[in-house]
């Protein structure tokens, strides 16, 4: 009976229910430092303040509006992938999203993404006219099109709901009871499948996170991306998918582990989260700090 005991006390100790306390007026700002190594390019910091403010309470949970005040970037203008990195963010600059959320401020859909889709067609024409004009060799890795074509992808509404429940998201746990060994799995921005563990100690929660995709999802995952990237090649590619793969040329791996320390109030308090993605033995990683401002 004690050992029974001690299992349950440890048990309930190591579980936590994420349900930020709501209502309407409240308002959190959070900054993000976003610092990204990329082989073959100096590091980029990416450095932006988010508000989320609740707007609404209603029956079915809240809605929060979301938007981020101010953005900043230290890419030199002959990084390209920099560049490239910073024009997917700086699309969203003073572009307010409305969020309806549970009751527990999970985010369930977007509730203006009409009026979102056109402002984001609007800024990425101006910013990468702006872009070619400061940089006009990009378009020797990217045509104008391409480059509209990833920023407008990286702002589908899917996409939009997806960044709110990335490792470096205030709101991403939002509305799960976590467990010290629980396990979950979900698919990131990218469209890759992860596999998660989560640890609780007292109010602080990490999870350790890994891809987590079958030898033909895999295929079906670069097929995609080749078709969007480089249509006239994706018919080779898909025909030599199999020895391509069988040869290593095409391996890709990510991983990633987070932290997330919350208050008293079930709002996150800091979130630091490390990722890696290993591509045909190239390492990439990205280092993020996000702080609720006091």
């Amino acid at each position: 009976m004690a050992s029974i005991m001690l299992v349950a006390a440890l048990t309930a100790n190591a579980q936590l229910k994420v349900a930020p306390k709501m209502q309407k007026g409240l308002e959190r700002t959070y900054t993000s430092e976003v610092l990204t190594s990329v082989p073959g390019q100096e590091d980029v910091k990416i450095i932006s303040d988010t508000k989320y403010k609740v707007t609404e309470a209603n029956a079915d949970g809240y809605i929060i509006e979301v938007s981020t005040t101010t953005f900043s970037s230290d890419a030199k203008a002959d990084n390209i992938v920099g560049q490239i990195m910073g024009l997917s963010e700086e699309v969203m600059k003073n572009l307010s999203v409305r969020f309806a959320t549970d009751k527990d401020g999970k985010v369930q859909k977007i509730l203006n993404y009409d009026e979102v889709k056109v402002k984001v067609n609007e800024m990425a024409d101006k910013l990468i006219d702006k872009l070619i004009e400061t940089v006009p060799q990009i378009t020797q890795m990217m045509s104008k099109d391409m480059l509209k074509q990833q920023v407008v992808e990286s702002a589908t509404e899917d996409n939009i709901v997806k960044s709110m429940l990335t490792s470096t998201s205030p709101l991403a746990l939002n509305g799960m009871t976590v467990m010290t060994g629980a396990q979950d799995e979900y698919v990131n921005v990218a469209g890759i499948k992860m596999k998660r563990m989560f640890f609780v100690n007292g109010k602080n929660i990490t999870t350790n996170s890994s891809m987590n995709m079958s030898n033909d999802e895999m295929k079906q995952l670069i097929i995609a991306q080749v078709e969007k990237m480089a249509p006239d090649q994706a018919e080779m590619i898909k025909k030599n998918i199999d020895a391509v793969m069988a040869s290593g040329m095409i391996k890709i791996d990510m991983k990633g582990t987070a932290t997330y320390e919350l208050q008293d109030d079930g709002w996150v308090k800091t979130i630091k989260n490390e990722e890696t993605q290993e591509t045909m033995g190239q390492q990439a990683k990205t280092t993020a700090t996000v702080t609720l401002k006091q």
